[in-house]
């Protein structure tokens, strides 16, 4: 029976006495249920000698052999001794214990023992999970999306939060695991404390606006500034006569002033040439603060990285590496466009408007794209190449251009080959560079009529003459140009800081595709507190210290060719501010355009901002402290705004904020007030408070009759997509891939760019079969996978999708995709990046997918005592599993583990073939992977829905179900089994019954 301490509602509400109240209802006590009277007194009699004899000497404090201990068995058939009895008996009917070398029961006693344990067991199972509400802690990631919404401020401050534990099934919004200690409150204080400071400003002061424009182009700068601008190593700054820099003055419907960038400069370190220059130095520029530069890594397989045309700055795919020292350059991808700057704003909103356009381009030829046999000859061939001439297109279409020249001499040393030709051409308005391997030089549309032409050597090669060919619609060359044509450059904004060996940069929202020609206006936005800054102290005086950087890039996929994307400039405005005062702060202190005043407004600002922060209206007790508190720092001397600040700290750091609370007024099971069941609702499919609608319906009495249509709702909202990435992650250990690190021998196409898209794929996927109510055999066995190009390409599916970073449904028709159990976060992830590891995939089956867990293993399990390298596989699990106390685990383990062996450490197929025949626990045999997936898809399908139906209400309860509500989820499956258990069911009904809504 649950000990409960009644407690006065003027203490178990108000945000002083909150966390009394809450030590109370975390802390109270569970008074474990005895076992029937003659089952206790049989136990003291017959059960207590028999484990004393037969099962003490192995399975003790000192000795737990196989890791099980019974000498604190007891009568009570408590939840977690549930599981170890369900052993016991299994040992007991099959006469597995003791072992055959120790002394023996007799068949009464075992039979004895046996029947006790069979019926304590089973009046456990009756016994209903008692019901006593509760209290959980919000997690890192729903504290942080609760105050972004609550104060409307989009800095990430929850980073000051040390991260959550993880529980034993994996999930971090566990109530076991979410523990409170002072450093997590005194925490809490310093992140609400910074909150309020961004959100409460002064209304009378005007703010401060940066907002400025860089231009780009050939010769756009009409007054260039004359000194050899120096931006350290691997910077290649952009011509000063290309780039026009103009600080703009925005429109606003108030009064703020414009920030302008300092233009006289001085530093005590200056550069000249590559030399530092000690001593102070003057600089006299605005383009000593502002600099545009490419700042990447060298070696663009193809073409130009980038060139520079009247119209703007030609951008190729800026092609990502890993960025690792002694392996490849540590300067960014290849290559990168960046704007540096020495100042920004601290804080606040910011927007970067790229405009830019697709530009009309050819593509560059290769090895493979020599001419063959069935392309017409030549329709035109220029001699002279060298000033620009006019020749006359009969036919529009695409025309492949080859362009001879006489290769350059030699290195000096002399066995070194010839140097490529570095070629410009121009074709009409479109401009084109690149090196000439190979007289195909490149495949572009041309419309008929006049076309002017010209082509130079940038490295003093002999060019001969140049001839166009028209590409018949039959050929692979124009197929091949017109996927190419009908592919989009992604323009991707990125903010961080410089740094000596390269730059720190994270993304700013994601990238977008660029279909049009004609320049169109591309804006990103983001809270500039949230991006990477430079550390340094405000007065530094080094030249190239505490630089900020704003990259543009054309993102890659998979390496496909892709058209130029064409820059034209570069917008930046922060702090982004449509008000003033700004939303956050109205939204406390204005009732819609009317700012609250009079002896009131304590009173209602106040009661506004606690019922928003309490998820519920505020009870009138806690109104009544939160004045008290306003009041005392009023009569401490503070005015009006930063005595409201107390009071709302106070909100800020209430148990009323900081955790899901249950209130019960007994053990028996009540149901959910309409604002709990608002709330948990709320976290559980969005990570995040309830919205006024869900609120709504909860101050009106209505929500629970109206929860399948707002499951629905909230389930086809964006936020969902914050469901799906949580438990998703943390349901499949998916931790794990982020920490393996790969052999880049082994596995190159295992890249840190393929890893980060490898990782959405789960979550993707798992989005896709809620929002689509799929079967769950799809979790195991599907004809579709979920890819962008660069997860496809990774499958060697690459030429299948166009869908860029977008994860879309892909059908495939090999035996080695599908599922989960085929996807290569999951596999890498459970390797140790250079061999596949069965046994950790094994227990991660067992654990995650049919929920079949393993033992716990022993403390201190010795390593084999030689070398096993030269051993098999099968040989290598032999002898770990004859380590003491190792065999019964690995038996429930090593055999689901072992079809895996047909993936390597990378999360592919293996190119040769394995051995991967295992026999599973309960004896069914399987020849390998696909093997696998049918046995678990047509004779364990309902174990493996009532797995994931039991990690799923672990996420939603934030508990581990009771044995007895695993068993009563375990009975209810039936009914899923008609529909082929589909999973948008199975959440609907999981939300609308018992389990969820009672406390």
């Amino acid at each position: 029976m649950a000990i409960r301490i009644p407690l006065p509602a003027s203490i178990r509400t108000s945000p002083a006495g909150g966390w009394l109240a809450l030590m109370f209802l975390v802390l109270q006590t569970q008074a474990a249920t005895p076992a029937a009277g003659s089952l206790r007194r049989e136990f003291a009699l017959k059960v207590q000698p028999f484990l004393n004899q037969y099962c003490l000497p192995c399975h003790n404090e000192d000795k737990a052999k196989s890791g099980v201990r019974v000498d604190h068995l007891t009568a009570v058939f408590d939840d977690p001794s549930l599981t170890l009895w369900t052993r016991i008996q299994h040992q007991l009917e099959n006469k597995a214990m003791p072992p055959e070398d120790e002394p023996q029961p007799s068949a009464e006693e075992r039979e004895t023992v046996a029947r006790w344990v069979a019926e304590s067991l089973h009046q456990a199972r009756l016994r209903p999970s008692p019901k006593n509400g509760g209290a959980r802690r919000l997690t890192v990631a729903q504290y942080r999306n609760t105050l972004r919404e609550l104060l409307l401020l989009d800095d990430e401050l929850a980073d000051l939060l040390p991260p959550d534990a993880v529980s034993k099934e994996g999930f971090v919004n566990n109530q076991e695991t979410l523990a409170t200690s002072p450093l997590l409150v005194e925490s809490y204080f310093e992140v609400a404390e910074k909150a309020l400071e961004r959100v409460l400003i002064d209304p009378k002061s005007k703010p401060v606006v940066q907002n400025f424009r860089v231009d780009l182009g050939r010769s756009v700068n009409p007054h260039p500034c004359p000194d050899a601008l120096i931006l350290g190593a691997n910077s290649l700054l952009l011509p000063n006569a290309d780039v026009l820099v103009t600080e703009l003055t925005p429109a606003k419907p108030f009064e703020f002033s414009a920030f302008s960038m300092p233009s006289k400069l001085r530093f005590i370190e200056g550069y000249q040439g590559n030399d530092t220059v000690r001593g102070w130095r003057d600089f006299h520029s605005l383009y000593h603060s502002v600099f545009a530069c490419m700042r990447g890594s060298t070696g663009y397989p193809k073409g130009h990285a980038y060139d520079i045309v009247p119209g703007g700055l030609l951008l190729r795919p800026a092609l990502p590496n890993d960025e690792l020292f002694d392996a490849e350059g540590t300067y960014g991808p290849k290559a990168n466009f960046k704007i540096s700057l020495r100042d920004l704003p601290h804080h606040g909103r910011f927007r970067v408007t790229v405009t830019a356009a697709k530009y009309p381009d050819a593509l560059l030829l290769d090895s493979k794209d020599a001419p063959a046999s069935e392309t017409p000859s030549p329709s035109h061939v220029v001699e002279k190449l060298n000033p620009s001439q006019t020749i006359q297109i009969g036919e529009p279409g695409v025309y492949r251009v080859d362009v001879f020249a006489t290769s350059l001499p030699p290195q000096p040393q002399a066995k070194s080959p010839p140097r490529a030709t570095a070629l410009q051409l121009v074709l009409g308005q479109q401009e084109f560079t690149g090196l000439l391997v190979q007289p195909a030089f490149l495949a572009v549309r041309l419309p008929a009529g006049p076309l002017t032409l010209s082509a130079r050597s940038t490295n003093a090669a002999s060019l001969d003459r140049l001839t166009l060919t028209r590409v018949p619609e039959t050929h692979a060359l124009h197929r091949r140009f017109l996927a190419f044509e009908n592919r989009a450059p992604r323009v991707g904004v990125h903010l961080g800081l410089r740094r000596d060996c390269g730059s720190t940069l994270a993304p700013v929202g994601t990238a977008q595709p660029v279909s049009q020609r004609s320049l169109e206006r591309f804006v990103f936005e983001g809270a500039i507190r949230n991006f990477p800054s430079p550390d340094v102290e405000a007065d530094n005086v080094n030249y190239l210290a505490g630089l900020r950087e704003i990259g543009v890039r054309s993102e890659p996929t998979d390496g496909r060719d892709v058209p130029r994307l064409l820059v034209q400039s570069v917008e930046f405005e922060g702090p982004l501010l449509d008000s003033w005062p700004p939303s956050s702060h109205r939204r406390i202190f204005y009732e819609g355009d009317k700012e609250i005043l009079g002896p009131e407004a304590p009173r209602i600002i106040l009661s506004r901002f606690a019922t928003k922060a309490f998820r519920r209206p505020v009870d009138s007790s806690e109104l009544r402290d939160l004045l008290k508190i306003f009041h005392q720092a009023k009569a401490s001397g503070a005015d009006f705004q930063p005595a409201i600040k107390e009071a709302l700290l106070a909100v800020l750091t209430s148990p009323q904020f900081l955790f899901q609370i249950e209130w019960s007024k007994s053990p028996k099971p009540e149901p959910l007030h309409p604002h709990e069941l608002a709330s948990k609702l709320a976290f559980f499919l969005w990570n995040s408070p309830p919205d006024e609608e869900l609120l709504r319906l909860a101050g009106q009495g209505r929500l629970q009759r109206r929860l399948s249509v707002e499951t629905k709702r909230l389930l086809q909202d964006e936020k969902f997509e914050r469901f799906t990435r949580e438990f998703t992650q943390q349901w499949l250990a998916l931790d794990k891939f982020s920490v393996v690190d790969p052999d880049r021998k082994k596995f190159p196409d295992l890249s840190r760019h393929a890893r980060t898209h490898l990782s959405r794929e789960p979550e993707s996927f798992l989005l896709h079969l809620f929002r689509n109510n799929l079967p769950a055999r799809n979790l195991i066995v599907s004809d579709f996978i979920l890819a962008n190009e660069v997860t496809a390409s990774y499958y060697g599916l690459g030429t299948h999708t166009e869908s860029g970073f977008q994860f879309q449904p892909l059908r495939h028709d090999r035996r080695d995709l599908g599922g989960l159990l085929a996807q290569a976060s999951i596999l890498a992830g459970l390797s140790d990046g250079r061999e596949s590891n069965p046994v950790k995939r094994g227990a991660w089956l067992a654990r995650r997918i049919i929920a079949e867990p393993p033992d716990d293993p022993p403390p201190n399990v010795p390593q084999l005592s030689e070398d096993t390298r030269h051993l098999s596989l099968r040989e290598r699990l032999e002898k770990h599993r004859n380590q003491p106390g190792c065999a019964a685990c690995h038996a429930k383990i090593d055999p689901w583990g072992i079809p895996f062996e047909e993936f390597d450490a990378s999360g592919r197929l293996k190119s040769t073939r394995v051995d991967a025949r295992s026999t599973l626990p309960g004896g069914a045999e399987v020849a390998g992977m696909p093997d696998l997936k049918r046995h678990l898809t047509e004779d364990r399908l309902e174990q493996v829905a009532f797995s994931f139906m039991k990690h799923l209400a672990t996420y939603a309860n934030g508990r581990t179900p009771t044995y007895h509500e695993s068993e009563w989820l375990r009975r209810q499956l039936p009914r899923f089994r008609p529909t082929e258990y589909r999973l948008g069911d199975m959440l609907q009904w999981l939300v609308q019954s018992p389990l969820f809504l009672e406390k």
